[in-house]
């Protein structure tokens, strides 16, 4: 849409929201001479030898088009005593009444305030137009002086959590709705269901609170394996299913001669397997909003944060994991032992609902692809069962749909920082939360903002589920960290589900976040609340 520059006139309000985000700084302009003010706006509007200055409290806000009303603060270091004008102007690639509406210029400030706001309604309409912006440029006031950020601009979206990323061509646009229909296809028996299984749908787990979520702790699904001599010489799936994910439905001692069922009850998990311990552990599906970006951040990227040996001292020494035989850098899952939206789709597929398929991309998928995947993890492979039905289950088309609704899927947008919540920002730097928690990371389809870095770190002893996944050794106590983003949607929280609060989740770290979580609990209850609504803005 065509770009426009035009004057708007405002009116002072409360603050309800603030901005987002840094942009740039602006020259200072001229101080209009304080000679008094007799509160009607004739006169300078402050007392003799004080000097106000009028800043927009920060440079910028994401949007979503369904949010209707946003009120764009302005801060005056101290108040004028009588009325003061400030203009501005209203520029971007969005559309007056087609994409919003907003106050006229000039904005009034009344005598008194310390605050005034500009109120921008956005239209919501059902044409996907991808990203848009506004920007509000502040020009001299009648008196005082423009200071820090004088330019705001709104970056309005059109999707609401569960769609799809912005930008996308036709095409994208068009897979990702039909994967979504994949997504939450629930497969009969006749379609290959099982016979071992957890779930009828993607959408059975990834649900909460919309399709591509999390799920609720009555999700939970097991783990289970054995090892031998030690946890960490660790063995592969128990049976009767064909991995460490253990089968909810179905009996039987294999696919072969299972007996499909619909009903039933988890099954009891022996303490031993020939003769060797048998070790468990729940896993609570994590949410896959906006995680097809991981894929654009290279590796080089994730192994710039790596300080594998701690040789700064600070207590964190994060690590990434590699699959495929150390071949390839993991970015998905709990341990990021998967590499490629592909594998971390295809996988589930059968070992949670017993779908069957063939490669897509196969090895041509691999991110960074160090050398020849070797036998036993080809990711070239087709996976297979032996239940009586024609592999595969799944037709590459619908497959790649599948695939393309969770490449394309879109990130949790920010939501608006007030005090409290930028106090929070505040504190979550000071205690080094995003030492792991990283807030961005760069990627070719621009800034990745998950706060995460990708890498395992030793949540310590409490936390360890005592399984290896990866490349790298030992990970039993080591867990991903987990991106923040959008993370009031998506509780409960760690793992395998166990905290149901933020606040809960914090308390339970361990090993390389323990002096993190130790300075929390030294906050004061009024700190750790804003801590909180940090998190839950994001």
């Amino acid at each position: 849409m065509s770009t426009h520059h035009r004057m708007f006139h405002g009116r002072a309000a409360l603050p309800t929201v603030l901005t987002t985000l840094p942009i740039l700084l602006a020259p200072l302009l001229a101080l209009g001479a304080c000679n008094g003010s007799n509160g009607t706006g004739s006169t300078s509007g402050g007392a003799t030898g004080q000097t106000r200055t009028l800043s927009f409290q920060l440079a910028s806000q994401e949007i979503v088009e369904s949010s209707g009303t946003t009120q764009i603060r302005i801060d005056v270091s101290s108040a004028f005593d009588g009325p003061v004008t400030l203009p501005f102007t209203v520029s971007g690639t969005a559309t007056e009444n087609d994409d919003f509406t907003i106050d006229s210029s000039p904005l009034t400030i009344a005598a008194g305030q310390t605050t005034a706001v500009i109120d921008l309604t956005l239209v919501d309409d059902d044409e996907f137009e991808g990203a848009e912006t506004l920007t509000i440029g502040l020009l001299p006031p009648s008196f005082g002086t423009l200071t820090n950020v004088t330019e705001f601009t709104a970056t309005i979206h059109d999707h609401e959590l569960g769609g799809p990323l912005d930008g996308l061509t036709q095409d994208e646009l068009d897979a990702f709705h039909r994967g979504k229909v994949q997504f939450e296809r629930r497969f009969q028996p006749s379609e290959g269901l099982g016979p071992f299984y957890n779930a009828t749908s993607c959408a059975a787990c990834h649900s909460h609170p919309i399709s591509g979520g999390a799920s609720q702790v009555y999700r939970n699904f097991f783990l289970a394996t054995y090892f031998v001599g030690t946890i960490a010489n660790q063995g592969g799936a128990i049976g009767p299913g064909l991995s460490k994910i253990v089968p909810s439905y179905g009996t039987g001692p294999n696919h072969s001669s299972a007996v499909f069922a619909l009903d039933g009850g988890r099954p009891a998990i022996p303490e031993m397997f020939n003769g060797e311990p048998v070790i468990t552990a729940q896993r609570n599906a994590i949410p896959i909003f906006g995680t097809g970006l991981f894929e654009f951040i290279s590796d080089a990227t994730i192994k710039s944060n790596e300080d594998i040996n701690d040789l700064n001292g600070d207590g964190i020494s994060g690590r990434a994991n590699t699959t495929l035989d150390g071949m390839a850098i993991g970015r998905f899952g709990v341990k990021a032992q998967v590499n490629n939206v592909e594998l971390f789709t295809r996988g589930p597929l059968q070992n949670q609902m017993g779908i069957t398929t063939d490669p897509l991309l196969g090895s041509g998928g691999i991110i960074s692809l160090g050398a020849a995947a070797q036998e036993g993890s080809d990711p070239n492979q087709a996976t297979l069962d032996d239940d009586g039905h024609n592999d595969p289950e799944m037709l590459p088309n619908e497959l790649a749909d599948l695939i393309a609704f969770t490449r394309f899927l879109g990130p949790p947008l920010p939501k608006t920082m007030d005090d409290a919540a930028l106090h929070g920002k505040s504190l979550f730097t000071d205690l080094r939360c995003a030492a792991c928690h990283i807030p961005e990371l760069p990627s070719s389809r621009g800034p990745v903002r998950a706060y995460t870095d990708l890498l395992l770190h030793d949540m310590g002893p409490d936390l360890a589920d005592n399984f290896i996944f990866g490349d790298v050794g030992d990970t039993t106590q080591e867990f991903r960290t987990q991106p923040l983003w959008g993370i009031s949607d998506v509780g409960p929280y760690l793992p395998d589900g166990r905290a149901g609060t933020l606040s809960e989740a914090i308390l339970l770290h361990g090993g390389e976040a323990q002096l993190s979580r130790n300075a929390f609990t030294g906050l004061s209850a009024e700190d750790q609340a804003d801590l909180i609504h940090f998190l839950e803005s994001l």
